[in-house]
Protein backbone atom coordinates (compact mmCIF):
# COMPACT_ATOMS: atom_id res chain seq x y z
CA UNK A 1 0.00 0.00 0.00
CA UNK A 2 3.11 2.47 0.66
CA UNK A 3 4.25 1.41 -2.30
CA UNK A 4 1.16 2.25 -4.27
CA UNK A 5 1.18 6.19 -2.60
CA UNK A 6 4.86 6.56 -3.19
CA UNK A 7 3.96 5.90 -6.82
CA UNK A 8 0.69 7.77 -6.59
CA UNK A 9 3.11 11.57 -4.78
CA UNK A 10 5.86 10.71 -7.59
CA UNK A 11 3.11 10.97 -10.64
CA UNK A 12 1.50 14.03 -9.05
CA UNK A 13 5.36 15.78 -8.55
CA UNK A 14 5.70 15.11 -12.19
CA UNK A 15 2.46 16.31 -13.29
CA UNK A 16 3.03 19.71 -11.05
CA UNK A 17 6.17 19.84 -12.40
CA UNK A 18 5.17 19.56 -15.95
CA UNK A 19 2.39 21.89 -16.02
CA UNK A 20 4.28 24.58 -13.78
CA UNK A 21 7.83 24.61 -15.46
CA UNK A 22 6.73 26.83 -18.35
CA UNK A 23 5.86 29.12 -16.24
CA UNK A 24 8.83 28.83 -13.72
CA UNK A 25 10.91 29.27 -17.37
CA UNK A 26 8.53 32.68 -18.00
CA UNK A 27 9.08 34.17 -14.70
CA UNK A 28 12.79 33.57 -14.84
CA UNK A 29 12.82 35.24 -17.98
CA UNK A 30 14.33 32.73 -20.13
CA UNK A 31 11.55 32.26 -22.41
CA UNK A 32 12.67 32.15 -25.80
CA UNK A 33 10.61 32.68 -29.13
CA UNK A 34 10.66 30.82 -32.45
CA UNK A 35 10.39 33.42 -34.97
CA UNK A 36 13.09 32.15 -37.52
CA UNK A 37 11.04 28.83 -37.74
CA UNK A 38 7.72 30.64 -38.25
CA UNK A 39 8.63 33.16 -40.50
CA UNK A 40 6.58 35.74 -38.53
CA UNK A 41 6.97 38.20 -35.98
CA UNK A 42 5.61 37.33 -32.62
CA UNK A 43 3.48 39.00 -30.08
CA UNK A 44 4.59 41.89 -28.03
CA UNK A 45 3.44 42.66 -24.43
CA UNK A 46 0.77 44.70 -24.98
CA UNK A 47 0.86 48.32 -23.43
CA UNK A 48 -1.22 48.67 -20.37
CA UNK A 49 -4.95 50.01 -20.58
CA UNK A 50 -5.07 53.61 -20.60
CA UNK A 51 -8.94 53.98 -21.68
CA UNK A 52 -12.35 51.82 -21.78
CA UNK A 53 -11.37 50.57 -25.40
CA UNK A 54 -7.83 49.55 -24.65
CA UNK A 55 -9.20 48.09 -21.21
CA UNK A 56 -11.75 45.56 -23.56
CA UNK A 57 -8.44 44.72 -26.56
CA UNK A 58 -6.03 44.03 -23.32
CA UNK A 59 -6.94 40.39 -22.59
CA UNK A 60 -6.87 38.88 -26.27
CA UNK A 61 -3.89 40.73 -27.09
CA UNK A 62 -2.12 39.42 -23.59
CA UNK A 63 -3.51 36.02 -24.42
CA UNK A 64 -1.51 36.19 -27.81
CA UNK A 65 1.61 37.26 -26.24
CA UNK A 66 1.39 34.45 -23.74
CA UNK A 67 0.66 31.80 -26.08
CA UNK A 68 3.96 33.35 -27.77
CA UNK A 69 5.73 33.81 -25.57
CA UNK A 70 5.53 31.49 -22.53
CA UNK A 71 8.17 29.40 -21.10
CA UNK A 72 9.41 26.57 -22.82
CA UNK A 73 7.64 27.10 -26.05
CA UNK A 74 10.70 26.50 -28.57
CA UNK A 75 11.43 23.24 -26.71
CA UNK A 76 7.64 21.86 -26.73
CA UNK A 77 7.35 23.17 -30.43
CA UNK A 78 10.33 21.37 -31.40
CA UNK A 79 9.52 18.06 -29.75
CA UNK A 80 5.99 18.15 -30.94
CA UNK A 81 7.81 18.18 -34.61
CA UNK A 82 10.00 15.72 -34.05
CA UNK A 83 7.35 13.41 -32.35
CA UNK A 84 5.13 13.61 -36.01
CA UNK A 85 8.14 13.55 -38.43
CA UNK A 86 9.81 10.53 -36.43
CA UNK A 87 6.79 8.65 -36.01
CA UNK A 88 4.77 9.41 -38.42
CA UNK A 89 7.01 10.66 -41.36
CA UNK A 90 5.23 13.59 -42.28
CA UNK A 91 5.75 17.26 -42.32
CA UNK A 92 4.51 19.19 -38.97
CA UNK A 93 4.13 22.58 -40.64
CA UNK A 94 1.26 22.83 -43.25
CA UNK A 95 3.50 24.94 -45.18
CA UNK A 96 6.27 22.33 -45.73
CA UNK A 97 5.43 18.34 -47.84
CA UNK A 98 7.72 15.91 -46.68
CA UNK A 99 8.83 14.28 -49.86
CA UNK A 100 10.53 10.58 -50.64
CA UNK A 101 13.98 9.75 -50.03
CA UNK A 102 15.11 13.04 -47.45
CA UNK A 103 13.68 15.82 -50.16
CA UNK A 104 10.93 18.30 -48.87
CA UNK A 105 8.86 20.92 -50.70
CA UNK A 106 7.63 23.96 -50.37
CA UNK A 107 3.56 23.94 -50.02
CA UNK A 108 2.74 27.95 -49.54
CA UNK A 109 2.46 30.69 -51.86
CA UNK A 110 0.67 29.06 -54.78
CA UNK A 111 3.04 26.20 -54.98
CA UNK A 112 0.38 23.21 -54.75
CA UNK A 113 -1.55 25.21 -57.17
CA UNK A 114 1.16 25.40 -59.53
CA UNK A 115 1.67 21.56 -59.47
CA UNK A 116 -1.26 20.58 -60.08
CA UNK A 117 -1.84 23.25 -62.95
CA UNK A 118 -5.62 23.04 -63.61
CA UNK A 119 -6.26 26.62 -64.21
CA UNK A 120 -3.61 27.68 -67.38
CA UNK A 121 -3.38 31.35 -68.19
CA UNK A 122 -6.26 32.81 -70.21
CA UNK A 123 -5.35 34.51 -73.72
CA UNK A 124 -6.14 37.78 -71.82
CA UNK A 125 -3.48 37.40 -69.63
CA UNK A 126 -1.04 35.88 -72.31
CA UNK A 127 -1.42 38.66 -74.13
CA UNK A 128 -0.90 41.25 -71.30
CA UNK A 129 2.50 39.37 -70.88
CA UNK A 130 3.37 40.28 -74.32
CA UNK A 131 1.66 43.82 -74.79
CA UNK A 132 3.72 44.89 -70.97
CA UNK A 133 7.16 43.14 -72.16
CA UNK A 134 6.85 44.28 -75.49
CA UNK A 135 6.78 48.23 -74.04
CA UNK A 136 9.35 47.10 -71.50
CA UNK A 137 12.05 45.72 -74.30
CA UNK A 138 11.18 48.71 -76.75
CA UNK A 139 11.49 51.96 -73.56
CA UNK A 140 14.97 49.92 -72.46
CA UNK A 141 16.24 49.73 -76.44
CA UNK A 142 15.77 53.40 -76.87
CA UNK A 143 18.10 53.77 -73.62
CA UNK A 144 20.55 51.20 -75.13
CA UNK A 145 19.93 48.38 -72.78
CA UNK A 146 18.83 44.76 -73.85
CA UNK A 147 15.78 42.78 -71.52
CA UNK A 148 15.83 39.50 -71.09
CA UNK A 149 13.23 37.82 -69.32
CA UNK A 150 13.80 34.63 -67.25
CA UNK A 151 11.76 31.56 -65.46
CA UNK A 152 13.47 30.03 -62.68
CA UNK A 153 12.16 26.73 -61.81
CA UNK A 154 10.47 25.38 -58.50
CA UNK A 155 11.72 21.94 -57.25
CA UNK A 156 8.73 20.29 -58.20
CA UNK A 157 8.92 21.38 -61.51
CA UNK A 158 12.10 19.58 -61.98
CA UNK A 159 12.13 16.97 -59.08
CA UNK A 160 8.44 15.58 -59.42
CA UNK A 161 9.47 12.09 -58.52
CA UNK A 162 10.47 12.67 -55.05
CA UNK A 163 7.07 14.57 -54.26
CA UNK A 164 5.02 12.35 -51.43
CA UNK A 165 2.86 9.71 -52.46
CA UNK A 166 -0.59 10.97 -53.96
CA UNK A 167 0.37 14.10 -55.43
CA UNK A 168 0.22 13.08 -59.19
CA UNK A 169 -0.12 15.64 -62.08
CA UNK A 170 -2.87 15.99 -64.59
CA UNK A 171 -1.66 15.99 -68.47
CA UNK A 172 -1.20 19.54 -68.63
CA UNK A 173 1.23 22.21 -69.12
CA UNK A 174 2.52 24.30 -65.66
CA UNK A 175 1.56 27.95 -66.75
CA UNK A 176 5.49 28.52 -67.09
CA UNK A 177 5.46 26.14 -70.51
CA UNK A 178 2.57 27.99 -71.25
CA UNK A 179 3.73 31.16 -71.30
CA UNK A 180 7.23 30.69 -72.76
CA UNK A 181 5.93 29.13 -75.92
CA UNK A 182 3.47 32.17 -76.18
CA UNK A 183 5.88 34.88 -75.59
CA UNK A 184 8.16 32.87 -78.22
CA UNK A 185 5.39 32.63 -80.42
CA UNK A 186 3.72 36.58 -80.53
CA UNK A 187 6.75 38.64 -79.05
CA UNK A 188 10.25 39.27 -79.97
CA UNK A 189 11.62 39.76 -76.01
CA UNK A 190 14.61 37.43 -75.63
CA UNK A 191 13.74 35.03 -72.48
CA UNK A 192 15.55 32.01 -70.82
CA UNK A 193 13.03 29.53 -69.47
CA UNK A 194 15.08 26.95 -67.36
CA UNK A 195 13.11 23.96 -67.34
CA UNK A 196 14.76 21.93 -70.17
CA UNK A 197 18.38 22.83 -69.20
CA UNK A 198 17.54 22.15 -65.16
CA UNK A 199 16.43 18.31 -66.50
CA UNK A 200 18.90 17.59 -68.62
CA UNK A 201 21.54 18.66 -65.62
CA UNK A 202 20.12 16.91 -63.34
CA UNK A 203 20.95 13.75 -64.87
CA UNK A 204 25.19 14.06 -63.49
CA UNK A 205 24.43 16.33 -60.28
CA UNK A 206 21.45 17.34 -57.78
CA UNK A 207 20.84 20.73 -58.28
CA UNK A 208 18.43 21.76 -55.48
CA UNK A 209 18.96 21.75 -51.86
CA UNK A 210 17.28 18.78 -50.15
CA UNK A 211 15.82 21.01 -47.06
CA UNK A 212 15.23 23.92 -49.14
CA UNK A 213 12.95 25.41 -51.49
CA UNK A 214 15.63 26.74 -53.99
CA UNK A 215 18.66 25.77 -56.23
CA UNK A 216 22.09 24.87 -54.69
CA UNK A 217 24.95 26.39 -56.67
CA UNK A 218 25.30 23.35 -59.21
CA UNK A 219 21.72 24.45 -60.28
CA UNK A 220 22.34 28.26 -60.17
CA UNK A 221 25.09 27.21 -62.49
CA UNK A 222 22.92 26.56 -64.85
CA UNK A 223 21.00 29.46 -65.13
CA UNK A 224 24.07 31.62 -65.12
CA UNK A 225 25.64 29.83 -67.95
CA UNK A 226 22.22 30.04 -69.59
CA UNK A 227 22.10 34.15 -68.91
CA UNK A 228 25.86 34.69 -70.02
CA UNK A 229 25.28 32.70 -73.45
CA UNK A 230 21.67 34.92 -74.22
CA UNK A 231 23.81 38.29 -73.53
CA UNK A 232 26.64 36.54 -75.90
CA UNK A 233 29.38 36.77 -73.23
CA UNK A 234 31.67 34.00 -72.04
CA UNK A 235 30.84 31.90 -68.71
CA UNK A 236 33.77 30.42 -66.61
CA UNK A 237 33.56 27.46 -67.71
CA UNK A 238 33.18 24.29 -64.71
CA UNK A 239 37.04 23.68 -64.08
CA UNK A 240 36.92 27.09 -62.85
CA UNK A 241 34.92 26.12 -60.07
CA UNK A 242 35.92 23.26 -56.87
CA UNK A 243 32.86 20.81 -56.27
CA UNK A 244 32.53 21.00 -52.34
CA UNK A 245 29.75 19.13 -50.43
CA UNK A 246 29.41 20.61 -47.10
CA UNK A 247 27.56 18.78 -44.32
CA UNK A 248 24.97 21.68 -42.27
CA UNK A 249 22.57 22.36 -40.05
CA UNK A 250 18.65 21.83 -42.85
CA UNK A 251 17.92 24.57 -44.54
CA UNK A 252 15.03 26.85 -45.26
CA UNK A 253 12.05 24.18 -45.23
CA UNK A 254 13.45 22.42 -42.28
CA UNK A 255 13.71 25.55 -40.23
CA UNK A 256 9.70 26.10 -40.93
CA UNK A 257 9.70 22.53 -39.42
CA UNK A 258 11.53 23.61 -36.24
CA UNK A 259 13.74 20.51 -37.31
CA UNK A 260 17.16 22.22 -38.84
CA UNK A 261 19.03 20.69 -35.92
CA UNK A 262 17.19 17.50 -36.69
CA UNK A 263 17.52 16.91 -40.43
CA UNK A 264 20.62 17.97 -42.14
CA UNK A 265 21.52 18.82 -45.46
CA UNK A 266 24.74 18.52 -48.02
CA UNK A 267 25.23 21.48 -49.48
CA UNK A 268 26.72 20.87 -52.97
CA UNK A 269 28.56 24.09 -53.69
CA UNK A 270 30.84 25.33 -56.24
CA UNK A 271 34.06 27.32 -55.01
CA UNK A 272 36.08 29.87 -57.45
CA UNK A 273 39.63 28.76 -58.10
CA UNK A 274 40.57 31.78 -57.64
CA UNK A 275 39.75 35.51 -55.73
CA UNK A 276 36.66 36.88 -56.84
CA UNK A 277 36.98 40.24 -57.96
CA UNK A 278 33.55 41.55 -57.26
CA UNK A 279 33.10 44.11 -54.38
CA UNK A 280 30.06 44.98 -52.72
CA UNK A 281 30.02 48.94 -52.48
CA UNK A 282 26.06 48.82 -51.35
CA UNK A 283 24.21 46.90 -49.88
CA UNK A 284 20.59 47.27 -47.33
CA UNK A 285 21.63 44.71 -45.08
CA UNK A 286 24.88 41.91 -45.13
CA UNK A 287 23.68 38.55 -45.91
CA UNK A 288 26.50 35.75 -46.27
CA UNK A 289 23.51 34.15 -49.12
CA UNK A 290 22.79 37.34 -51.50
CA UNK A 291 19.18 37.91 -50.02
CA UNK A 292 19.22 41.51 -49.63
CA UNK A 293 16.64 43.88 -51.11
CA UNK A 294 19.54 45.81 -52.65
CA UNK A 295 23.33 45.06 -53.49
CA UNK A 296 25.37 46.48 -55.76
CA UNK A 297 28.90 45.10 -56.56
CA UNK A 298 31.54 46.36 -58.88
CA UNK A 299 34.68 45.14 -60.46
CA UNK A 300 37.55 47.61 -61.42
CA UNK A 301 37.74 47.05 -64.91
CA UNK A 302 35.71 49.49 -67.35
CA UNK A 303 35.61 47.90 -70.43
CA UNK A 304 32.97 45.18 -69.22
CA UNK A 305 29.13 46.14 -68.86
CA UNK A 306 27.01 47.22 -66.64
CA UNK A 307 23.82 45.61 -65.09
CA UNK A 308 20.24 45.46 -63.40
CA UNK A 309 18.80 42.44 -62.09
CA UNK A 310 14.88 42.49 -61.12
CA UNK A 311 14.82 38.91 -59.26
CA UNK A 312 13.18 37.20 -56.69
CA UNK A 313 14.60 34.60 -54.30
CA UNK A 314 16.30 32.53 -56.95
CA UNK A 315 18.47 35.32 -58.14
CA UNK A 316 20.18 35.34 -54.54
CA UNK A 317 22.32 32.28 -55.64
CA UNK A 318 22.97 33.94 -59.08
CA UNK A 319 25.04 37.42 -57.46
CA UNK A 320 28.27 35.91 -57.12
CA UNK A 321 28.11 34.30 -60.36
CA UNK A 322 27.20 37.05 -62.46
CA UNK A 323 28.62 39.84 -60.44
CA UNK A 324 32.48 38.97 -61.79
CA UNK A 325 31.54 39.92 -65.87
CA UNK A 326 30.06 43.82 -64.99
CA UNK A 327 32.03 46.89 -63.58
CA UNK A 328 28.34 47.16 -62.11
CA UNK A 329 25.58 44.80 -61.12
CA UNK A 330 22.70 46.28 -59.26
CA UNK A 331 20.41 43.29 -57.63
CA UNK A 332 17.06 44.25 -56.38
CA UNK A 333 14.53 41.93 -54.86
CA UNK A 334 11.36 43.25 -56.76
CA UNK A 335 9.72 42.37 -59.40
CA UNK A 336 8.14 45.91 -60.23
CA UNK A 337 9.57 47.53 -63.36
CA UNK A 338 11.83 50.40 -62.04
CA UNK A 339 12.50 53.51 -64.71
CA UNK A 340 14.29 55.53 -61.78
CA UNK A 341 16.64 52.98 -61.36
CA UNK A 342 17.40 52.47 -65.28
CA UNK A 343 17.43 56.08 -65.64
CA UNK A 344 20.32 56.53 -63.02
CA UNK A 345 21.97 53.06 -64.06
CA UNK A 346 22.03 53.61 -67.23
CA UNK A 347 23.28 49.82 -67.67
CA UNK A 348 23.65 48.06 -70.56
CA UNK A 349 21.97 45.02 -69.73
CA UNK A 350 18.32 43.93 -67.72
CA UNK A 351 17.47 40.80 -66.15
CA UNK A 352 13.94 40.12 -65.02
CA UNK A 353 13.92 36.49 -62.91
CA UNK A 354 10.55 34.71 -61.66
CA UNK A 355 10.14 31.79 -60.31
CA UNK A 356 7.63 29.77 -61.86
CA UNK A 357 5.00 29.41 -59.01
CA UNK A 358 4.44 32.99 -59.08
CA UNK A 359 2.49 32.92 -62.27
CA UNK A 360 -0.03 31.55 -60.18
CA UNK A 361 -1.28 35.17 -59.68
CA UNK A 362 1.54 37.56 -60.55
CA UNK A 363 0.31 39.73 -63.90
CA UNK A 364 2.88 42.28 -65.32
CA UNK A 365 2.24 45.63 -64.98
CA UNK A 366 4.23 49.04 -66.68
CA UNK A 367 4.19 52.14 -64.72
CA UNK A 368 4.39 55.29 -66.61
CA UNK A 369 7.58 55.05 -68.68
CA UNK A 370 9.25 58.39 -69.45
Amino acid sequence: MNRRKTFDWLLIAIFLAAISAPVVVQLAGNATGTESHEKRQLAKLPACPTNAASFWQYPDQFKKYYGDRFGLRATLIQLHAQTIYRLLQISPSDKVLAGRDGWFYYADDYSLEDFHSEKPLSIAELENWCRVMRARKDWLAKRGAKLLLMFACDKYVIYPEYMPAGYQRANSQYRLEQLVNYLRQHSQVDLISLQIPLQVGKATDRLYHRTDTHWNDRGAYIGYWEILAALRMPPQPPTYFAPVAKQTDGWDLARMMGLDKVIPEENLQLIPREARRACVVEQDRPDALWNNGRVVLTVDDPTLPKLVMFRDSFGSALVPFLAEHFRRSVFLWQYDFDPVVIEKEKPDYVVWLMTSRRLQWFEPVNPPLP
